[in-house]
C-alpha cells in the first residue's frame, strides 16, 4: 500500500485500501489516543474490495461482538478490557521489561492460533538477517544476484534486498494479474490472494516496472519477493527455510506458514470481518512471506523476547536500520521504528487478514514489549501503543 503518512489510526480491515479488507470507516480518521504513525502496515486488499465487503455486509448486516471472558492475568485483562470494544477473542503477552512476561486474554488462551498478518514480514526480515549471516547473500545483493539469467532483461534486476525489505523497491503491493480474483476473493470473504506459488510469485514481480524507487511505499509484493528470493538462495521453500532456521531454533511450535489451505493445522480457527462475519483462513500461497504465518501469543512472546534480547535467529533484523525517512521515522529489516510521541523510537510490526488482527512491538529505552493478538478484523494498534508507552498501565 501506499504511504499517506495519515496519523496512525484505528483502521477498520473492512474499509481501507491498505489494510486487509473492507467495512466502511474512514481509515485516515485521527487516531483516538493523539499519537502518530507514519506508516500504516498491514496487507493490501485493494481499492474493488471495498465495494464488494459493504454491499455483502449490507446484506447479512453486522453481528455486534462481545468480548470473550477474561482469562490469565487480571491485572492485565482488567487494563485492557475497556479498549477492546468490538473485538471477540483476544490473545495477550506483556513483557514488563523485567524479564517477565505475563498472559492475559479474553475467550483464548496463550496458547491458541491466530493469523498475524503482517507481522510475518518480521519473520521474513529474520530470514534475510540470517541469510546474511551464512554468507548466502548481503543485503545490497540484487534480483539478479539470486535469480541469474531469469532476471534478465526485468526492470527490477537491480533491485537489492534491502530495498525489499524496507519498500523502497518501487514494487507495487500487488502485481497487475492479481487484481482478476481479488473482487471475487473479497466479496466472498475468502483469500483474495491468487494461487500462484512461489516461482510464479517471483515471475510476476520481474514483470513490473518500478516506479517511485527509493521513496517509501508499502509493497506486499515486494517482501513477498524477499521470501522467495531466499528461499532461492538457500536451494529450498519458504515455509521450510522459516521452520528451519526461526521456528525450530526457537522452539516455536505453534507457529508456521501453511502456504495453502490444505495445511492448516487442526488448530486453525476462522475470524471475523470488522463487522462481524466469519472470513476464511488467508494461507496467501507464494504471497506467504508477506503475511500467511499463523502464531499463538506465547509464541510470539518468546520470539519478541529474542528480539530484544539479540539471542534470536536474525535478530539483527530489528536493528541493523537500512532506511532513515526522517529523525523519527527509520526502517530495518522489515521491522518498523517510530516515534509515536515520547522522544523514543519504538520498534513494531502490526498485521490484518480479512479476520485477525496482530500487534508486535517494544520500546527498547525500557524493553517493555506487548503482543496482541484478535480473531477480529479490528486494528489493535492504538491500545499497543498505548500499552508502550505507559499511558496504559498493566
Amino acid at each position: 500500500m501506499t504511504d499517506q503518512h495519515p496519523d496512525r489510526t484505528e483502521a477498520d480491515p473492512d474499509a481501507d485500501i491498505g489494510t486487509d479488507i473492507a467495512s466502511g470507516s474512514d481509515p485516515d480518521a485521527p487516531s483516538r489516543t493523539g499519537t502518530s504513525f507514519s506508516r500504516r502496515t498491514v496487507l493490501a486488499a485493494g481499492i474493488p474490495a471495498v465495494a464488494g465487503v459493504l454491499a455483502i455486509t449490507a446484506l447479512s448486516g453486522p453481528r455486534p461482538a462481545r468480548l470473550g471472558d477474561p482469562t490469565g492475568d487480571e491485572q492485565v485483562t482488567a487494563a485492557l478490557q475497556p479498549h477492546l470494544s468490538g473485538h471477540r477473542r483476544v490473545a495477550i503477552a506483556y513483557l514488563d521489561g523485567s524479564g517477565t512476561t505475563r498472559f492475559g486474554g479474553f475467550g483464548a488462551e496463550a496458547t491458541d492460533e491466530f493469523e498475524v498478518g503482517s507481522v510475518t514480514k518480521t519473520f521474513t526480515g529474520a530470514l534475510l538477517a540470517s541469510a546474511v549471516e551464512r554468507g548466502e547473500v548481503t543485503v545490497q545483493s540484487t534480483v539478479a544476484d539470486v535469480l541469474g539469467d531469469e532476471a534478465e532483461g526485468s526492470a527490477i534486476a537491480d533491485v537489492t534486498l534491502a530495498e525489499l525489505a524496507t519498500h523502497t523497491s518501487g514494487i507495487p503491493s500487488l502485481a497487475p494479474s492479481w487484481w482478476t480474483g481479488r473482487f471475487t476473493g473479497t466479496l466472498l470473504r475468502q483469500d483474495p490472494y491468487p494461487a500462484r506459488d512461489g516461482d510464479e510469485v517471483i515471475a510476476d514481480a520481474l514483470g513490473i516496472t518500478p516506479n517511485g524507487r527509493g521513496s517509501y511505499a508499502y509493497s506486499n509484493l515486494g517482501v513477498a519477493l524477499q521470501g522467495q528470493l531466499l528461499a532461492r538462495a538457500a536451494g529450498t521453500d519458504y515455509a521450510t527455510l522459516l521452520g528451519d532456521r526461526i521456528l525450530q531454533p526457537l522452539s516455536l511450535a505453534s507457529t508456521y506458514a501453511p502456504i495453502t489451505p490444505e495445511g492448516l493445522r487442526d488448530t486453525a480457527t476462522r475470524g471475523h470481518t470488522s463487522a462481524g462475519l466469519p472470513n476464511a483462513a488467508w494461507t496467501m500461497h507464494g504471497v506467504a512471506p508477506a503475511g500467511g504465518i499463523r502464531s499463538t501469543a506465547e509464541d510470539l512472546a518468546l520470539y519478541l523476547t529474542g528480539m530484544i534480547e539479540g539471542t534470536a535467529p536474525g535478530a539483527s533484523a530489528a536493528t541493523e536500520v537500512l532506511f532513515t525517512e526522517s529523525q523519527s521515522s527509520e526502517t530495518s529489516m522489515n521491522w518498523f521504528h517510530e516515534d509515536v510521541g515520547t522522544g523514543q523510537l519504538m520498534t513494531w510490526h502490526n498485521g490484518m487478514t480479512g479476520g485477525f488482527a496482530a500487534f508486535t512491538g517494544w520500546d527498547p529505552s525500557t524493553g517493555r514489549g506487548i503482543v496482541l493478538l484478535t480473531d477480529t478484523a479490528r486494528s489493535l494498534d492504538d491500545v499497543a501503543v498505548a500499552v508502550l508507552t505507559g499511558e496504559v498501565e498493566l
